[in-house]
């Protein structure tokens, strides 16, 4: 992740509630002084609100959280899977600690990343806006990764048939294809890519 801030967005956001920003503010602050760090520079608030990052010291602070009668996600341990199982080839920020609490209500987690100083390829959010002029090793790269990424066994599913079904006609005008299946990232727009060199993140 980078320190460069999405602009307010329907998902990339903070929570409209301001007890909700607050709450999650706090977290953050918990989560930086269990790894015994201070939390500085913009704020970086994930899908809906659900998690808040900002650097802290030379790393990533992220923290995501859920309600205690929610069964964690696909989103709550992907980093920590993904540190766990991809192989080193694949070129992505590498997590140093986790920690976990319960707190009003909440379970909280908190993961302390590789800080990465180099923008995103599309930094101020998931739209593309500007013209990109990659050399061909970084897609090579990329082409490498991936096929690593392949190679790891899971279990974990984030992009189901029934979903490729309802979306491809309806936001491409095309027929839904049946997808063979593999491993891979799930969410990769370039909001997760940075380059050159390539680094993948989330």
């Amino acid at each position: 992740m980078t320190t460069h801030e999405a602009p307010p967005t329907a998902v990339f956001a903070p929570p409209r509630e301001s007890s909700e920003r607050a709450r999650m503010r706090c977290a953050h602050t918990v989560g930086a002084a269990l790894f015994k760090t201070r939390a500085h520079g913009a704020e970086k608030w994930g899908w809906q609100g659900r998690t808040l990052s900002r650097r802290a010291g030379r790393r990533w602070l992220r923290v995501v959280a859920r309600s205690v009668d929610k069964a964690p996600g696909a989103t709550w341990d992907g980093n920590a899977r993904a540190d766990a199982l991809l192989p080193r080839s694949v070129p992505r920020p590498r997590l140093y600690a986790v920690a976990e609490w319960t707190a009003d209500g909440y379970v909280y987690r908190a993961e302390l990343s590789e800080y990465l100083p180099r923008p995103a390829l599309a930094a101020g959010g998931p739209v593309l806006g500007r013209e990109l002029d990659l050399p061909s090793s970084w897609w090579a790269d990329l082409r490498e990764a991936l096929s690593a990424t392949a190679t790891v066994p899971t279990t974990r599913t984030t992009i189901r048939q029934q979903w490729i079904d309802r979306h491809f006609t309806r936001l491409l005008g095309i027929p839904a294809p049946a997808i063979a299946w593999t491993t891979g990232h799930a969410d990769m727009p370039l909001v997760n890519l940075t380059g050159p060199p390539l680094v993948i993140c989330d």
